[in-house]
């Protein structure tokens, strides 16, 4: 049968302290685990390096991930003493899983892995601690108190409730001035995910910059006017069988409709993606773990480059990324093209120069003020009026975006830091990299074999479903 569980030390040691790291691994009441992280020092100014955001770096794959095993440490790290949230609290059914993403045995340490798991646990539990994160109108007031009042969203233009006649008969009106003002509208669920029933209406006379606001003007008769009301309806009606395969949260937001203003475009519409293709804003997800920022990559072209938490812009190197396990989606490559626009990655730039200091400030200080283990932080950059806009925030997804190579190091050092912050492991500095070699058993950071696998997306492969929840793992959102 499985060990019993032991009481086990936890210390983040350097490498003065390998003495020390030895007599903890030694003392057979703590059990602690090893963890050999290889010492390597930021290529091109790297995690802690000199100089300004923005910079576009072309690094070897391997000197790249170097600095974002630098990054991820400072999470890990910082976890130690991280005001956590009892609701983020990992049970025994997920401690299992973050022992299982640093046992190094097997291919289940992909971060897609990680959240479809956690997904499935909130149908276990239920905590209704942290509904605001999937709830699109009641996070945008929350994120302004959590940082001071300040509005970081898209304002609310308007909003009503499934059921609220009055509400919605208010909206209708507001929504018919807006758009005899010429003004660009952003109609979505306030129950939904995976940006179904989201329309995008760019002012008055331009096309439709989303295929789902399209088919509606198709079949709408009476101009753009009655074409927005219709996606009104159709939001505030509309549910998606994927988001039944979503955490137990957003099953309790209840039913509605938000508008928002367009953010401007930024990407245009695949023109040989046929009816999938689509326009968007440019739009940044930053990931943070334990209050600290450890990356981002973009919505719409998730394995062209990576933004470092220093806020340079690595562009990877597509061979190389396909040889450590990576394959192209070719659903996003339909919508959006293969690869970024050279104008879109232009203003991805001028943004970090200017903005980064504030992005990832404010995305810290979310997640630090909301005690979260884990948040993604939604970005839309690009907009002259607007600036820098929090889009979305997203608790438990963006799992199966992200290459094998990020996948792989993000899972294990969210699963690495709950269970140092917890005393379950010990994460100690090897000398040289062929100390990790002769010990990868124990190895943070993925060796050999392991970090070349395909990994597909955690969807269906959960043992059993829990009660009530759906028997499918989520889609990614």
């Amino acid at each position: 049968g499985p060990p019993a569980r032991r009481s086990r030390s936890c210390r983040v040691i350097g490498p003065a302290d390998l003495a020390t790291a030895e007599a903890l691994l030694g003392d057979p009441f703590s059990a602690a685990v090893l963890c050999a992280v290889p010492r390597r020092i930021g290529v091109g100014g790297g995690a802690s390096g000199s100089g300004s955001p923005g910079r576009l770096l072309h690094l070897p794959l391997e000197d790249a991930l170097a600095v974002l095993e630098a990054d991820l440490l400072e999470a890990l790290q910082a976890a130690q003493h991280y005001a956590l949230d009892a609701a983020c609290v990992p049970n025994e059914f997920l401690l299992e899983l973050l022992e299982a993403a640093v046992s190094n045995v097997g291919n289940r340490d992909g971060w897609d892995e990680m959240m479809c798991r956690r997904i499935a646990d909130t149908w276990r539990t239920r905590d209704p601690t942290n509904i605001w994160l999937d709830d699109k109108l009641l996070q945008v007031g929350r994120a302004a108190e959590l940082c001071g009042g300040e509005e970081l969203h898209l304002p609310i233009f308007g909003h009503a409730a499934y059921g609220d006649a009055p509400a919605l008969a208010a909206l209708h009106a507001d929504v018919r001035a807006r758009v005899g003002r010429g003004e660009g509208l952003v109609v979505k669920p306030r129950h939904g995910a995976n940006s179904r029933y989201v329309f995008l209406w760019p002012p008055t006379g331009d096309r439709p910059a989303s295929a789902a606001a399209a088919e509606v003007e198709a079949a709408t008769e009476g101009g753009r006017e009655e074409a927005v009301l219709e996606s009104v309806k159709r939001a505030l009606e509309g549910w998606d069988v994927s988001w039944d395969r979503e955490c137990w949260q957003l099953s309790q937001v209840p039913r509605g409709v938000v508008v928002q203003p367009l953010y401007a475009i930024a990407v245009s519409a695949c023109e040989s993606g046929g009816p999938r293709s689509r326009a968007a804003p440019l739009e940044l997800k930053v990931q943070v773990l334990f209050g600290e920022v450890v990356g981002g990559t973009l919505n719409t072209h998730p394995a062209d480059l990576w933004v470092t938490r220093r806020g340079d812009v690595q562009v990877w190197n597509q061979e190389d990324l396909l040889a450590r396990g990576h394959t192209r989606c070719r659903k996003i490559d339909k919508c959006y093209g293969k690869h970024i626009p050279a104008a879109a990655l232009q203003t991805l730039v001028r943004v970090l120069q200017a903005h980064w200091p504030l992005i990832r400030g404010t995305s810290e200080r979310l997640t630090r003020g909301a005690q979260l283990d884990e948040l993604r932080v939604d970005w839309l950059l690009g907009d002259d009026r607007w600036g820098p806009r929090i889009g979305e925030l997203t608790y438990m997804g963006a799992g199966s975006r992200m290459s094998p190579p990020l996948s792989r190091r993000l899972s294990r050092a969210y699963a690495a830091a709950h269970l140092s912050r917890l005393g379950r492991l010990a994460v100690v500095q090897a000398d040289c990299a062929e100390e990790v070699l002769a010990a990868r058993g124990s190895s943070l950071w993925p060796v050999g074999v392991l970090d070349r696998a395909r990994q597909g997306h955690g969807r269906g492969q959960f043992a059993e479903a829990p009660p009530g929840a759906p028997s499918d793992a989520p889609t990614d959102r």
